[in-house]
């Protein structure tokens, strides 16, 4: 994709669809955090991953019966990202548990930067001027909102809980670059079954043995996490599929916004001015990453 190229109806499509995607999972890393629960995270994430793959199974089914093959080329990518998004789900459930989700969340998004570098090297891509100039900004409207939603106390960027959470960009990184290169060569529903059966397997025995399985009534905020997830992941591997890292990373950022919306929504969490004014911050520099100004400047001349 060039510099000189306009978003075309594609474009737009998959941007929608990953702010959509950014809310549903934004909504997911909140269910554990209102769950009455108190479940080891290992078992929070085999519930999530367990929980999807339930869900899709239909879909498989529906998928596999029309005559499509549910074999794979690529195994070993779907094992490092399962892995991949095990570490990512299993960060953030930790990290909130010490620190507010909207701190967790702002800091995992400080992932931008990893996924250009990622992006350059591995998959080719042409990083412009504008894009780092978005990630950039992103990041200074994600550090605003994290420095000032602690409280006043220590900051959470040097807490152990935002080393936890910078490991989680570092493994959501890793889930995007595989996602691209995947989404392009592979179907939906065969990554998303062999992700998320891959993660369940991997998680079934530590689950089994050392999870806590009373109280099943008070689960079922966990229990939608894998639904949610599944619709979030169709999105992101749709929109991927169809538009470039480097176009579609800056949109991730919403999560932040969603996070802080639901945070005053559901635990009465409000909303301070440092927030509203990241929130800006990081929304400006997603226009600028998907070339919004520039096209404005280039039309007013």
């Amino acid at each position: 994709m060039s510099e000189g190229t306009t978003p075309n109806k594609t474009n737009i499509q998959s941007m929608l669809a990953v702010l959509f995607a950014a809310f549903l999972f934004s909504a997911m890393f909140a269910l554990p955090k209102g769950s009455a629960t108190d479940l080891p995270w290992f078992q929070i994430v085999f519930i999530r991953y367990t929980g999807g793959l339930i869900f899709l199974l239909p879909t498989v089914w529906r998928w596999h019966h029309k005559g499509n093959s549910l074999r794979s080329s690529f195994g070993l990518l779907h094992i490092g990202r399962s892995i991949a998004g095990i570490g990512s789900v299993a960060c953030v459930v930790i990290a909130a548990s010490q620190i507010p989700l909207a701190d967790v969340i702002t800091i995992s998004f400080s992932n931008g930067a990893i996924v250009l570098i990622l992006a350059g090297i591995i998959l080719g891509e042409r990083v412009l001027p504008r894009h780092w100039a978005s990630i950039i900004i992103t990041i200074l409207g994600a550090s605003l909102v994290a420095s000032n939603s602690a409280g006043g106390g220590q900051s959470a960027f040097f807490s152990t809980a935002a080393l936890i959470a910078l490991l989680a960009a570092c493994c959501m990184a890793v889930e995007i670059i595989v996602i691209k290169f995947v989404s392009e060569r592979e179907a939906i529903p065969v990554t998303l079954l062999y992700v998320n059966g891959l993660a369940s397997l991997l998680l079934l025995i530590p689950s089994l043995i050392w999870g806590h399985w009373q109280d099943l009534v008070n689960w079922w905020p966990v229990l939608l996490m894998g639904p949610i997830a599944i619709l979030g992941q169709t999105l992101n591997l749709f929109a991927f599929r169809k538009a470039e890292v480097v176009l579609l990373t800056p949109l991730t950022y919403s999560s932040i916004l969603f996070s802080a919306l639901l945070g005053f929504v559901l635990f009465g969490e409000h909303l301070s001015w440092s927030t509203a004014l990241g929130a800006i911050i990081i929304v400006t520099g997603c226009l600028i990453g998907m070339g919004i100004y520039r096209k404005r400047l280039s039309q007013s001349q």
